[in-house]
């Protein structure tokens, strides 16, 4: 008899989960409805603006709105160049020897103006060698002044140990070119990511030289060479033809170049963003009667990043982006749901460390589900006339997670939309008189259970019996 249990209860127990199911959330990207996310190997981390580079896609290296923008168009550069990791995760352009280069190609119509207003060059730098006269940026030409040959542009060379910045008859006032140099600062270390910025403030005539985005060396290209004199005017009009170099004499790491046409004064040199979100699509089930077992997520996150998991049902369906049904929090990880649901969203939330350089790891969101179990049908439904308007249905209770019952009625057999309170819906009894009928009418009858799992479900239609009120 012993055995005969366990056998009994393993059969159970395979019943119960016959209809078990598992969402797998995002592993499906159909399921994604919004992500400010990075996938990486299906698994979700924080943006730092470098994590999808997983192709040796050079493109890539640089600010997306860069290369396509009316200033630089077209990429090249010398058969040697390598990858690193860079600053920041992701990738960067490693320049083996001083031949290697990088060359964005620079155009502009003669109808184009190219006096511009502000303007910033920013990037990371790791040099390998910290060489003496070392290129790292240039954008030079030759020009004729009135049969005289003269340079203009902009450079930045490692001299002396540090990265020093060159502007070359580009900044003038009143029709007078001036040469500006900036080689304060910090010295470069070998092997060591750092970022470096120049940045001109065309309203007030400030240039200034950032290390890490802090300033290191101001100048004011005014009349009067402080903030109370007009401003120097940028005029690009002498290079405009001619192509941005980048290496050419510098062996190290290059990441994250800019151009930014306007004057930057905060930089934001964190390696992930301090937030990031995922939300999935509304989920449907396809069936009212369909209890969550449990939503669960894998993810690992560690010194003060987190991961924080909400979701949302409802009966009915419901935009993605709807703002009347409200988030609940995943609590512990797990979470069941013990009423019925038709519809679910998720949502994830990764939260970096204070210092934002750590991100968290959410690899997926499971949800468990199943079917609900309905309650049985109803039995041995009868119907007999009490008089010329009243008839009595009787018929065997249901014993198991039953709390009422639904009658359904009308005069054509299947169809029970044309009586005028029906359903009925009563408690948990097993007979029930109706009265009002019409005695020349034959009415048709069925009846349904209601309670199952949840207490709200309602059986399949008892077999229909019929009768005419005359006694």
């Amino acid at each position: 008899m012993r055995y005969i249990g366990i056998f009994i209860a393993f059969i159970l127990f395979c019943t119960v989960n016959l209809n078990a199911a598992v969402i797998n959330v995002f592993s499906d990207t159909n399921n994604i409805y919004y992500s400010s996310l990075d996938n990486i190997t299906n698994s979700f981390v924080l943006n730092n603006g470098n994590s999808d580079e997983v192709s040796n896609d050079i493109n890539l290296i640089f600010e997306r709105a860069l290369l396509g923008s009316s200033y630089f168009h077209g990429l090249s550069y010398s058969p040697d160049i390598k990858y690193i990791t860079g600053a920041n995760g992701g990738k960067a352009v490693f320049f083996p020897n001083i031949r290697s280069y990088v060359k964005i190609d620079h155009y502009l119509d003669s109808s184009d103006d190219v006096s511009t207003a502000s303007f910033t060059f920013e990037f990371y730098l790791n040099p390998y060698r910290v060489r003496m006269n070392s290129k790292v940026l240039s954008k030079m030409a030759i020009y004729n002044d009135n049969g005289v040959t003269k340079y203009a542009g902009i450079r930045a060379n490692i001299i002396n140990g540090r990265l020093v910045w060159q502007f070359n008859n580009i900044f003038s006032y009143n029709g007078q070119y001036t040469n500006v140099t900036l080689s304060g600062g910090e010295y470069l270390k070998e092997n060591e990511w750092r970022h470096h910025s120049v940045s001109f403030d065309a309203s007030t005539g400030k240039l200034v030289k950032y290390i890490d985005g802090l300033e290191e060396e101001v100048v004011y290209l005014t009349s009067t060479g402080d903030r109370n004199g007009s401003p120097y005017v940028a005029e690009f009009d002498n290079i405009k033809l001619d192509p941005l170099y980048l290496g050419q004499g510098f062996i190290g790491g290059l990441d994250s170049f800019y151009f930014t046409p306007n004057y930057k004064q905060d930089f934001n040199l964190y390696r992930y963003s301090s937030n990031g979100e995922i939300i999935s699509r509304v989920i449907d089930f396809e069936d009212k009667n369909t209890f969550i077992d449990s939503i669960n997520y894998k993810g690992s996150f560690t010194n003060g990043s987190y991961i924080d998991v909400y979701y949302r049902t409802s009966d009915y369906y419901f935009a993605p982006d709807d703002n009347n049904i409200a988030w609940q929090y995943l609590d512990n990880n797990t979470n069941t749901i013990t009423s019925n649901v038709k519809y679910v969203q998720i949502r994830a939330v990764l939260k970096s460390n204070i210092d934002r350089n750590i991100t968290p790891i959410l690899n997926n969101v499971d949800i468990s589900y199943h079917k609900g179990r309905l309650p049985q049908i109803p039995v041995n439904l009868t119907a007999s006339a009490v008089n010329n308007n009243s008839v009595m249905l009787k018929w065997d209770a249901v014993h198991e997670d039953v709390v009422g019952y639904k009658i359904y009625y009308g005069t054509k057999s299947g169809v029970y939309n044309d009586a005028q309170y029906t359903p009925i819906q009563i408690g948990n009894q097993s007979e029930y008189y109706i009265k009002g009928l019409n005695s020349n009418e034959v009415y048709y009858f069925t009846i349904t259970a209601i309670g199952g799992e949840g207490g709200n479900m309602e059986s399949g239609f008892s077999k229909e019996v019929y009768v005419r009120p005359v006694h």
